[in-house]
Parts: C-alpha cells; structure tokens; sequence
C-alpha cells in the first residue's frame, strides 16, 4: 500500500496516478473538489488534526489559547494542549465532524504525546475520549506517535481497534537531528528503535494498521525500513521517496 504524508507540500489532485493506499495532507490547503478528485484516483485521504498541540496559525488559537501549556521543542510557534478540558475535547469533535462533512475519509491525528509530557490516568482518559468520539464517527482514525500512551493501552488491555484504525509511528530507524543546517538527519538509537518495532507489531497484532514515517537519504537505511515494513505487512512514508 502507498503511504504518502504531505503537509508542507501541497499535492495537485491533476499529477496523482490512480492507484490505491493512504494520502495524509493538510486541510487548510484544499478545497472538498480537491478531495474528490484525491478520492477518485483511488486513495483514502486522511485529514491532519492535532489532538494535543495547538498552534498561532490556526484560526482557532484565540478561542482555545486559554488551554496551552509548555512550547513544543524545535516549534517556536507551537504549544501542548490540555486535553482534559472539556472544551477542547469538543472543538476537535466538531473540528472532525465538520472535515468529515467536506469528504475525507478520516483523521490523522497527531502529537497525541502530550500524554508524555503529561501523563496521568486524567490525561490518559481525556485522550481516549477524543479518539473514542472520532471513531465513532465512522471515521478511518489513525494516529501519529503517542507511543507510551499506546503502550499503557495495550497494557490496560484496551482494545484498541475500538479506538484507532492506524498507527504511525516516526523515526523507528531514523532520526531528525536538527530543523536547520546540515548534518540534519541520522541513526535512530538501537534501544528506542527496538522499543518501536516491538509497539508497532503489538498495536498490528491487536488490529490496527501499522505504518512508518521516516527521514533519511541513505540508501542503506532506506532498505533496512522497506525490508522491516515487507516482513511485517506494513506501509512506509520516506520523505521525499513516494511518487503518486
């Protein structure tokens, strides 16, 4: 299955081959003909949505800024969310009903790490909430990281394809090692890439899809992922790799 996340980089619905797999784009980018046309070649086209960040470019930061905890590292524009309040919870309902409405098939939902930064079974709950309303939304939900807070998932005995259609998880063999400059990208550490493949075949084997987004040029690291995805029955995204 092709696999393409392109947030930064607006994808023209005319240059897409027809095919299968999942498209994951930025909705402030398109209009809901786009989406159709995306639709139509073929592709399931998730909308991007951050259930635990909020940033100043949103229309909606003014309303919900009251919620924002600590800036994002790297994000100077970008801020953790509290999830326990009610209000925010309900913004991203509606928020995910009303993209839902314009014809995408679901939800990539992302920065669900705030958990880390966070954790607590409050916290814990809050998260399980939004993911619990959005699928029920008949929505393909999947999301992006929130790895411990699968984790404790899976240990709580939850099950999970209740909650998540998709799991991605980025940088199990690379690594972002800097937003500027050179020397940019890297090696994942043996021990955390390790702790991500033994999750994604956990959350797989439990139900949900499992996917890779990843950051490298090397072209021996770009096997080590594709082999680890062709083993496992998984789809990968490699910056700049996927061709439509």
């Amino acid at each position: 299955m092709k696999y393409k996340v392109s947030l930064s980089t607006k994808i023209k619905p005319s240059s897409v081959k027809k095919g299968s797999g999942i498209l994951v784009i930025e909705p402030d980018d398109y209009k809901k003909e786009e989406v159709s046309e995306l639709k139509k070649k073929g592709f399931k086209v998730l909308a991007y949505l951050s259930i635990g960040t909020i940033e100043k470019e949103r229309s909606w930061y003014e309303d919900y800024k009251k919620y924002k905890l600590k800036q994002l590292p790297d994000w100077p524009k970008e801020y953790y969310v509290n999830v326990r309040k009610t209000a925010w919870r309900k913004f991203l309902a509606n928020r995910a009903a009303t993209l839902l409405a314009l014809g995408y098939d679901g939800l990539w939902l992302d920065n669900l790490d705030v958990y880390e930064e966070y954790k607590s079974t409050a916290m814990f709950n809050a998260c399980l909430a939004v993911l619990q309303k959005i699928k029920g939304m008949k929505a393909y939900v999947m999301i992006n990281g929130g790895s411990e807070w699968l984790d404790d998932a899976i240990d709580k005995k939850l099950e999970l394809k209740n909650y998540i259609s998709g799991y991605t998880q980025e940088e199990v063999f690379s690594l972002i090692k800097s937003y500027s400059g050179k020397g940019k990208f890297g090696k994942q550490e043996s021990k955390q890439s390790k702790f991500y493949q033994k999750l994604l075949k956990k959350v797989k084997k439990a139900g949900p899809d499992g996917f890779l987004l990843e950051y490298t040029k090397d072209s021996d690291l770009k096997k080590t992922i594709k082999d680890f995805c062709e083993k496992n029955k998984m789809s990968c995204c490699i910056s700049g790799d996927v061709n439509l």
